[in-house]
């Protein structure tokens, strides 16, 4: 039993303080009889009440109890993601193959090439956001607006983090979801940014078109300096993943296009997990509470006898039905947990699937006894479903996700789970586990030939601090980078051969107003990089 409008029940409210203050002023009359007359005239209490709780189940009508009677399930709608692109001067790096910026239109293009369930819009951005297309279905639409735009027409320079989530706010959908594939830009206020995140309920996925150890900047003239005339070095600036993390999205450093697709289909399906639409019919139950309201209405009228006749039993039908559901759940979780101790899963299953509408611990559990059959894909989605402000429940649930990932083989996602999970507290079982990732990446690792002079480097970086990119590196400095803040062991890949662009695509190079748009008020910058 369940209520499709409950916000009637605070119409109770009022009418419970109306009937006592009725009730007060006629025990206090003002007449100048006696009370033993004023007493021998009085109804009963039940009957004077009659108005006042006819009200009352004529509101309970209005509150729509129901059960449910069918449940059809239909397949979800396409969600939407915004791709945005960075496109300022630091992206002619060289330290992602061939340069940050066509590795991230490679990104891009295989990423909705395989992504079917999304929809997907296109933005640039560097001190300003522009957007190249708006949401569709169609990858040749997407492929066809990263072809045309060429980041050489843009006349701005630097990357605002605080600018592009500004936009992605003003655009369509709940939640808001975008891709961000950049270098870190410049350093930001970090808590406007998860501000502004949070303001529009906007989820981060970001993409590192960079490395720690940075990368001199082709220029038309050689490389770029600052105004000493000293190298600048571009490196990943670290904002960009603490960013991704502080909106519960994800991170993804990967070194291949094709790698970096799968690890966003991967991202995305775990954190953001699909749900179903379903279609369902309910069983009406407004007529026992309205009948109830006529009942009370007519007995304003009628002998407290024939009262009694009519009210007992309705009473008593519609306290069995409303008292029903509640121990059937009750009822359904117990008798789980305890198929659960036995060790009949497939029962264990019936009865947590009954509680509806679900709660957190029956989902919780059914999540657990998937997990125990083995079934770890779907245990994983259910666990991603429990929501709680408890943190030692958050703290489970990241464990319990982190275990699902392992048992998967996703090693990258569970590394990610186990930390979150000793973020919120300190735990052996997580700590041991994320030991255990930790040994497997490094052994699932295929071994890379280094370069003459150059060691191998460790892929994240550990306990150091990150210099931005605007930084200019002395040779001494990047060999002091290299040490504490190194990344290697990256995957050794061959880049696939890039497809060949939509025919005519070149012909269609966004017009002059577009780049006007993203260049306004920021033509004369000092230090563009």
């Amino acid at each position: 039993m369940r209520l499709l409008y409950p916000e009637f029940l605070w119409l109770l409210i009022p009418l419970a303080i109306f009937a006592i203050l009725r009730l007060h002023e006629a025990r206090s009359p003002n007449l100048p009889i006696h009370p033993k007359l004023i007493l021998n005239r009085r109804r009963p209490l039940l009957l004077r009440l009659a108005p006042f709780l006819a009200l009352a189940w004529m509101i309970a009508a209005l509150a729509r109890p129901v059960t449910v009677q069918e449940r059809n399930e239909e397949a979800p709608g396409l969600s939407t993601l915004y791709l945005a692109i960075d496109a300022s001067r630091s992206m002619r790096a060289v330290d992602k193959k061939p340069d940050r910026f066509t590795f991230a239109k490679r990104s891009i293009e295989r990423l909705v090439q395989k992504d079917k369930r999304h929809k997907f819009g296109l933005l640039a951005f560097t001190a300003n956001a522009l957007i190249l297309s708006p949401p569709t279905e169609d990858a040749r639409l997407i492929k066809a607006a990263l072809n045309a735009f060429n980041p050489r027409f843009i006349l701005t320079h630097g990357t605002s983090l605080k600018a592009l989530l500004a936009y992605v706010g003003q655009l369509g959908g709940e939640p808001r979801k975008v891709v961000i594939f950049s270098d870190g830009g410049d350093d930001e206020d970090m808590g406007k940014l998860i501000g502004i995140a949070r303001q529009y309920n906007i989820r981060v996925y970001a993409v590192a078109c960079a490395t720690m150890e940075g990368s001199r900047v082709p220029t038309d003239e050689g490389w770029l300096r600052d105004e000493n005339g000293r190298l600048v070095i571009s490196s990943l600036n670290p904002q960009l993943e603490r960013l991704a993390m502080e909106t519960d999205g994800a991170f993804v450093d990967e070194q291949t296009p094709e790698a970096v697709a799968e690890a966003l289909m991967e991202s995305v399906e775990t954190i953001e997990t699909a749900r179903e639409s379903e279609r369902v019919r309910y069983r009406e139950f407004f007529w026992v509470p309205l009948g109830l309201g006529i009942g009370f209405f007519l007995a304003g009228s009628l002998s407290m006898g024939a009262f009694r006749r009519l009210l007992a039993p309705l009473l008593l039908v519609f306290g069995a039905a409303q008292a029903d559901g509640g121990w059937l759940d009750m009822w359904h979780l117990r008798s789980g947990y305890e198929a659960y101790k036995r060790g009949d899963y497939n029962a264990s299953i019936a009865h947590f699937k009954a509680v509806s509408p679900p709660l957190l611990e029956s989902t919780y559990a059914l999540a657990s006894t998937y997990y125990k059959l083995g079934a770890y894909k779907q245990s994983a989605r259910l666990y991603a479903q429990c929501q709680s402000d408890n943190r030692a429940v958050k703290q489970r649930i990241w464990y319990n996700l982190g275990n699902c990932a392992l048992k998967l083989g996703h090693y990258k996602s569970a590394r990610e789970y186990y930390v979150k999970a000793l973020r919120l507290g300190e735990d052996a079982d997580a700590l041991s586990n994320l030991r255990l990732v930790l040994f497997l990446e490094e052994k699932e690792r295929k071994p890379l030939q280094p370069e003459s002079g150059d060691k191998s480097k460790a892929r994240f970086p550990v306990n150091g601090s990150h210099e931005s990119k605007k930084t200019a590196k002395s040779k001494s400095a990047q060999n002091q980078a290299r040490g504490g803040n190194a990344q290697g062991g990256a995957k050794s890949t061959r880049v696939a051969k890039q497809k060949e662009a939509l025919p005519g695509a070149s012909r269609f190079e966004l017009g002059s107003k577009a780049y006007e748009l993203i260049n306004k008020g920021y033509v004369h910058e000092t230090r563009p990089w």
